[in-house]
């Protein structure tokens, strides 16, 4: 399978799918499902308009599934396309936890010309466990500007059915609003790194690859970026979504593409010096003309955690050349369990337990769900939480209950009496709940961002039990979870939070009697927005 020598642009941007261009939030229903396409995420273009040899290699084909995989998989993640159209292609990430699939294609226009004819899509769905195909919706969003407001939205244009013969094979059927219909032969584009067969399941247990998937910034959402992180070949092949400079027009001559491809890689890089191109003269899915790459700038991309990187920018040619800039990027979907982050993990810091854990919470097995919610009103928030050793290689921990609770969007706590609100919810479980981790050590719970409650900052409570010990004085850990401030103060002007304000008294971690001695340990991270909601993650890490 060739190799991209020069990497392709795909300028893929992350809107949310099936959002009009406005700028209120839409209603949501009390109890909520896990982030809507992923905020702004929903329009990303793929592996540019084909891909081109990397250094006139072959890319090595995988050893591993040469069954049917199970889409459920984050091994399926990664750079996709078809060799005789080379020059254009998709980047797909798949999310097991969420059982969903994003992805990414950029292609270009039915005639060839300059970057003005680059265009790229997104799509994306739901994707069952044990199946190797998925029907898919795919998204288009114009009207955006380089690495700038306006967010866009995406809309929807059609339909695909991706399926996969093996971990190295498969195609994607689509049929487009307009008429046009075909169905493209993918090979992937690097190595398999974890891919299996169909007899598994789920997820990698490859830190680097781990960091793959869709990145962007939730201030410029409907743009951003999907990477493949290769520690196997080794190497970091990337398709930037975006739009052109002016961003003045809505029509398709401003979609913009570009791929990253990496330098001097090698496994267990955090930071990635990676050159930038540009493909031009391509025609879509077809090889009736061949793409032109272009080199127009360099790029570093630097992961600060799993869920956090920067991608700074320097451009020397094309349309934005002397541009230089760089980007925050958060991940858009829940981190994979493999992802964490550097070679070890640390000790999560203990925190007290009150002033109401309902430890009679214990023995009620109505409370060992996942969706915590109980119809009330919020901000979404999926949390997910992976449970390792840290004295084992940081090693995931399975079969361990995870006990969470936290306060409504008014402050309020279930089952206490004399309330933020002065109320009594004696008797009440709300936004309370207990999972038992997987293999993985991982366990994911539906509820809402949390609100604030006098003398303390934003916080969720976790407990985590071992050996079937679930009873009050046996936790193996007490601890509480922190939230970016910034996120939080935009959270508090939502309509469900305004009416409690934003927390004045408490207003720092610094003034905080919990977090005052530091969040290193606590600090979540996260990814969304306030129309579609949020996705966070955390690892604990105890002494087992």
């Amino acid at each position: 399978m060739p190799m991209p020598v020069k990497p392709l642009s795909p300028a893929s941007v992350f809107p949310p799918p099936l959002k009009r261009n406005d700028p209120s939030p839409p209603a949501m229903p009390a109890r909520r499902r896990m982030l809507s396409a992923f905020g702004a995420l929903s329009a990303l273009p793929l592996l540019g308009d084909g891909v081109l040899r990397l250094k006139g290699e072959t890319a090595q084909a995988a050893t591993t599934g040469s069954a049917a995989p199970n889409i459920d998989q984050q091994g399926l993640t990664g750079a996709w396309y078809d060799p005789t159209t080379s020059g254009q292609g998709m980047l797909i990430e798949v999310i097991p936890d969420e059982s969903y699939l994003f992805g990414a294609w950029f292609t270009y226009d039915t005639t060839a010309g300059d970057v003005t004819t680059q265009r790229w899509y997104t799509f994306g769905g739901t994707i069952s466990d044990g199946a190797n195909s998925a029907t898919l919706t795919i998204w288009k969003s114009s009207g955006g500007k380089f690495n700038s407001l306006p967010k866009t939205y995406a809309i929807e244009i059609g339909t695909a059915t991706l399926s996969f013969d093996s971990c190295t094979s498969g195609s994607f059927a689509f049929t487009l609003d307009d008429g046009t219909t075909g169905t493209i032969p993918l090979t992937r584009l690097l190595q398999n790194v974890a891919c299996t067969s169909a007899d598994t399941t789920a997820a990698s247990d490859v830190a680097d690859f781990a960091l793959s998937g869709a990145w962007y910034n939730a201030d410029t959402s409907g743009q951003g970026l999907v990477i493949e992180v290769n520690s196997v070949y080794p190497y970091v092949f990337f398709g930037w979504f975006t739009y052109s400079a002016d961003g003045a027009t809505d029509d398709d001559a401003g979609f913009r593409w570009m791929t990253g491809q990496s330098v001097d890689y090698a496994a267990g890089d955090d930071t990635i010096n990676l050159n930038l191109y540009i493909g031009t003269n391509g025609t879509f899915n077809s090889s009736a003309t061949k793409v032109s790459a272009t080199q127009v700038g360099t790029a570093t991309l630097t992961y600060s955690s799993c869920g956090s990187a920067v991608l700074s920018y320097d451009f020397t040619a094309g349309e934005l050349a002397s541009q230089s800039g760089s980007i925050a990027l958060t991940r858009t979907g829940a981190t994979p369990a493999a992802c964490v982050f550097g070679s070890t993990c640390a000790l999560t810091a203990s925190e007290t337990d009150g002033p109401y854990p309902l430890y009679s919470i214990l023995s009620n097995s109505a409370i060992v769900r996942s969706d915590i919610t109980e119809g009330y009103d919020g901000i979404p928030l999926t949390l997910t939480l992976t449970l390792v050793d840290v004295n084992d290689s940081c090693a995931p921990i399975s079969n361990a209950a995870i006990y969470i609770w936290h306060c409504d969007a008014l402050g309020d706590y279930s089952g206490y009496a004399n309330q933020e609100s002065k109320i009594s919810t004696v008797g009440d479980t709300f936004l309370r709940g207990i999972q038992v981790t997987d293999a993985k050590g991982q366990v994911t719970f539906q509820t809402i961002y949390p609100g604030w409650y006098t003398g303390r900052i934003t916080h969720i409570h976790v407990q985590a039990y071992l050996n079937d010990k679930l009873t009050q004085g046996t936790a193996v850990i007490t601890t509480q979870l922190a939230f970016p401030q910034d996120i939080t103060t935009a959270v508090y002007n939502t309509t469900y939070y305004t009416s409690h304000g934003q927390n004045t008294v408490v207003s720092s971690f610094a003034k905080d009697n919990v977090f005052s001695d530091g969040t290193t340990t606590e600090m979540l991270t996260i990814s969304g927005d306030v129309t579609n909601g949020y996705v966070a993650s955390l690892t604990l890490g105890i002494d087992a």
